[in-house]
C-alpha cells in the first residue's frame, strides 16, 4: 500500500504548523472539509481541499472512499510500560481510597509487584502480552509508542524487556520506540546500596544496551525516596 488515495473525507484533521500551541488555540486543528490524501511510495505528497484538482497519474493508487469518516494522524503515546508481567489490579483501589503512590511502593506495591512477575515472566510470555498490548493501542489510532523498560531492574531482565521491544518494532505495524530505565526503582537486592545500584546502570547496563543496540533513549525515575 506504497500508493494511496482516501478520497472525500467528510474531515481531514491536518493539524499543520511547525510551533506548539497553548490555551485556546489548541482547538485550532487546520480541518478540511470533504477532503482528499494522497500518497505517494509512501509519503503524504498532496492534502486536497473539495474541488481542487490533481495532476498526477492515479492508475496504480489503492483507493479509499471515506465519506462520512474522519481522517486524521496517527496518535504518538510518549509514556509507555507495555512490557512486563502480571497485573496490580488490587492497587487501583488503594489509590482510589487516597493513598499515595510511595505508600504503596513502601508496602512492597507498585514498581517493585511489578518487577516480581516479570522477572518470572519468559521471553515469549512477555511478548505475547506485549502484542495484545499493542494491538489495543493499534485499534485506537495510535501508531507510534515510547516503550520503556525498568520492570527488571537487573541485567538479564532489562536486556529481556528490551529484546521483547525490539523484536516487536520489527515485527508489528506500530512503531516503538525503545528507552531504557534500568533505574525505575531499587530493587530489594539493593536496597541501601543506591548509589552502587546507580554505579551498576552506568559502569555495565549502559554499555550493554548500547552495545547491542537495544534502546534509543535512557530514563530515570526522578521522586522523592526513589533517586533525586
Amino acid at each position: 500500500m506504497n500508493n494511496l488515495v482516501v478520497k472525500n473525507a467528510s474531515q481531514v484533521v491536518t493539524c499543520s504548523g511547525f510551533t506548539g500551541k497553548r490555551g485556546e488555540d489548541m482547538s485550532d486543528l487546520h480541518v478540511i472539509e470533504n477532503g482528499t490524501v494522497v500518497v505517494t511510495d509512501g509519503v503524504i505528497s498532496h492534502v486536497l481541499k473539495e474541488g481542487e484538482g490533481l495532476s498526477v497519474d492515479l492508475s496504480d493508487y489503492e483507493v479509499i472512499r471515506a465519506e462520512g469518516k474522519a481522517l486524521l494522524p496517527g496518535f504518538v503515546d510518549p509514556h509507555t510500560h507495555f512490557v512486563f508481567g502480571g497485573y496490580r489490579e488490587e492497587e487501583f483501589a488503594w489509590r482510589m481510597r487516597g493513598d499515595s503512590y510511595m505508600d504503596i511502593m513502601n508496602r512492597g506495591g507498585g514498581i517493585v509487584n511489578t518487577t516480581r512477575a516479570t522477572r518470572a515472566a519468559s521471553e515469549d510470555e512477555l511478548y505475547i502480552a506485549g502484542k495484545q498490548r499493542l494491538d489495543a493501542m493499534m485499534r485506537l489510532g495510535i501508531t507510534t509508542v515510547e516503550g520503556k523498560s525498568g520492570y527488571g531492574l537487573d541485567k538479564e531482565t532489562e536486556l529481556k524487556q528490551l529484546r521483547v521491544m525490539q523484536r516487536l518494532n520489527e515485527e508489528h505495524p506500530l512503531d516503538v520506540v525503545s528507552t531504557f530505565m534500568g533505574a525505575h526503582a531499587t530493587p530489594e537486592e539493593w536496597k541501601g546500596r543506591e548509589d552502587e545500584f546507580i554505579d551498576f546502570n552506568i559502569n555495565e547496563m549502559f554499555p550493554l544496551v548500547a552495545q547491542e543496540k537495544l534502546a534509543e533513549c535512557a530514563d530515570i525515575f526522578c521522586e522523592k525516596n526513589v533517586f533525586t
